[in-house]
């Protein structure tokens, strides 16, 4: 039960990892990190744009190093070639899936990490925490395992593959379990230096729970954004939550946006849409929160209902071609024969028209709005700190077209970014490297990265909070303005 609902998190049916723990040689372990290395320089748009070649270049160096002491397992490579990739500070270049240790450890009866916690503003704030423990919702972690905050969470964030502290931050919330055991491994006991609200600090140690205790814990309880839902929220105001813009049933990469769920997935929109126009909805919340992103063709048809003319994600999307690229696209072909307009054999074609190594600009196709009926009401696109990829590109989307408002907290995700993600496979371990193709620049031509910012910011859930806060605020600002 437990692992089902971690794997659910990461998104972890979508990307594939090694499973079997057969140790791999030091000799096959560098040829893998010599793919890895060889693959972003040739196919990736940017890899050196926030960490230079020269830095890179010697922590390559020193991965051969370590690999070079001998026989290693798929649960190690991955954590070693996965921080070699997070050294390029950008989301989209990374070792996909979550590391195969962890599948083989994770069970309910596997000791974990006892508290959940955020991280604001540099302070560790505890979420949850076992109800027979000295530790209290609110408190702050100052250290752990003898480790400064600072210290401790530039180990933790290490693993993960972030533009900026925060998105890394973002990313590591909910699954702060995860990358304590990357680091510290299956530990039985923790110490910790904890600060209570009154600024008492005071050292405690803390024994390891069983994943299965983690949803008994006191403290707050994780609103779940996960799925997708539409509804009357209170008089005329509409509320949708699309949820992922993928497939969420997809037990592969190939299936994460099948024609046929796309079908069924546009058909949920259209009767959510039709239901809030027999309601009488004048105002919709288009629910982005804790949204890990996806592809356009999915959020289109969202979009098209409320569009009053032709919009794209992005103002100019610059594409590095390689044989890399050329290979991932071929394989998404391959999947879908039968869908011969599809953006992937637009693709086909820009890539038999350029050499490799070349960088160039992807005309990107308009969406419409849709024909016949519309929704004609107010539209306000609610984000968060973990909205990410092409969430985040919705909501620049209806703001940089008018189409309606962005309400919430900034994001922690970019809006111009490095994306368009493709992967490839190491030829020894079978683990799979992405990277990004493509620079993607958000539709007012805005070139600069930077989170997506709301029109209006709406206070963020406080600690204790009950319910759903931040939609209630949303609703809230909606009211003052139609009074």
């Amino acid at each position: 039960m437990v692992r089902s609902l971690l794997l659910g998190v990461l998104g972890a049916a979508l990307l594939p990892t090694c499973q079997a723990q057969e140790l791999i040689s030091a000799s096959d372990a560098q040829a893998d990190a010599q793919a890895l290395y060889e693959g972003f320089q040739a196919a990736h748009y940017d890899l050196y744009v926030n960490t230079p070649q020269p830095v890179f270049d010697q922590y390559f160096q020193e991965l051969q190093d370590r690999l070079d002491d001998g026989p290693i397992t798929p649960s190690a490579l991955h954590s070693a070639l996965q921080r070699f990739a997070a050294q390029a500070h950008i989301a989209h270049t990374r070792i996909e899936g979550l590391n195969p240790g962890f599948l083989d450890y994770a069970s309910d009866d596997a000791l974990v990490f006892p508290l959940s916690f955020e991280v604001r503003e540099g302070e560790v704030i505890v979420t949850r925490a076992p109800s027979d423990s000295s530790v209290r919702p609110g408190d702050r972690i100052v250290a752990l395992e003898g480790a400064s905050n600072a210290d401790g969470l530039a180990r933790l964030t290490r693993n993960i593959s972030a533009d900026t502290p925060a998105l890394a931050y973002s990313q590591m919330q909910g699954m702060e379990l995860y990358y304590i055991w990357l680091e510290y491994g299956p530990l039985s006991r923790f110490t910790l230096t904890l600060e209570d609200t009154a600024g008492h600090r005071r050292d405690v140690e803390l024994d390891a729970i069983p994943m299965s205790a983690l949803s008994v814990r006191d403290g707050v309880e994780r609103i779940d954004l996960s799925g997708r839902e539409a509804r009357m929220v209170k008089g005329a105001i509409a509320y949708l939550r699309p949820g992922p813009f993928y497939n969420t049933a997809a037990q592969n990469p190939q299936e994460a946006y099948d024609p046929e769920a796309l079908a069924a997935y546009t058909a949920f929109i259209d009767d959510a849409f039709l239901s809030f126009i027999d309601q009488g909805a004048e105002a919709l919340i288009l629910d982005l929160r804790d949204n890990p992103g996806g592809d356009n063709s999915w959020s289109d048809p969202v979009i098209s209902w409320f569009a009053d003319r032709p919009f794209r994600f992005a103002s100019e999307f610059r594409i590095r071609v390689s044989a890399l690229s050329t290979a991932s696209n071929q394989a998404r072909i391959d999947a879908a024969p039968d869908t011969p307009s599809s953006t992937s054999h637009m693709l086909a074609d820009l890539y038999d028209s350029a050499p490799n190594g070349e960088t160039v600009s992807f005309e990107l196709p308009y969406a419409h709005p849709r024909e016949g009926q519309q929704f004609d009401g107010a539209v306000y696109a609610l984000v968060d700190r973990r909205s990410f990829s092409n969430a985040v590109s919705v909501g620049a989307i209806v703001q940089d077209y008018g189409f309606g408002a962005v309400i919430g907290e900034a994001t922690t995700d970019m809006t111009t970014t490095l994306g368009a993600m493709e992967q490839f496979t190491l030829p020894r371990s079978g683990l799979v490297a992405g990277y990004p193709k493509a620079l993607i620049i958000r539709p007012n031509g805005d070139t600069h990265t930077h989170p997506l910012e709301p029109d209006m910011r709406l206070p963020r859930p406080r600690l204790g909070d009950q319910g759903d806060a931040m939609l209630d605020a949303a609703i809230a600002h909606i009211e003052r303005l139609t009074r």
